[in-house]
């Protein structure tokens, strides 16, 4: 395809308002199926060469047509693109209300492990002041008993205790 005729292509999609997408967008140039104009300058094989592609042939009806598909599928393309959108956001929105609710109960569960720790060591220091009681009791209690003893040993030694105050 000659320059000429491409400059007339796109002073006839520009009549057409459409020579902003022509400039932006690959898949909407005539040409070949790919939607390139094949080789430029006229040099090579397949469709832009000889000097006459499918383009130049193109009248305003099926420019129209072109055009009206590429906005249909621009559309579904940006409908799919917002549809997508929501769905990334409502699945973000899902795993914040997760992870709130998780964080809730992590913290219901730290409250109760605090206050259960709080009477585990109320407990235990209850306990160990009862072992502390406990502990100086027995050690008294062992103290009177040697005490008993010795105190018994000694009486045997002197002469019987228990023995001279029967009577009859």
């Amino acid at each position: 395809m000659q320059r000429d005729d491409i400059a007339t292509l796109v002073c006839q999609c520009h009549t057409l308002g459409a020579a902003a997408d022509f400039a932006h967008e690959p898949s909407s140039y005539p040409g070949t199926a790919d939607g390139s104009w094949g080789t430029y300058g006229g040099h090579g094989t397949g469709a832009g060469a000889g000097g006459v592609g499918a383009g130049a042939s193109m009248g305003t009806g099926e420019l129209e047509q072109q055009q009206a598909a590429r906005d249909e599928r621009k559309a579904r393309r940006q409908a799919s693109n917002r549809e997508s959108a929501r769905r990334a956001r409502a699945r973000r929105r899902g795993q914040l209300d997760e992870m709130s609710s998780r964080v809730a109960a992590l913290r219901a569960a730290n409250t109760r492990l605090a206050v259960e720790l709080n009477r585990v060591a109320a407990a235990r220091a209850r306990e160990a002041r009862e072992n502390a009681r406990l502990s100086a009791e027995a050690g008294a209690l062992r103290e009177r008993l040697a005490v008993a003893e010795a105190a018994a040993a000694a009486a045997v030694a002197q002469g019987g205790v228990g023995e001279g105050r029967r009577r009859r």
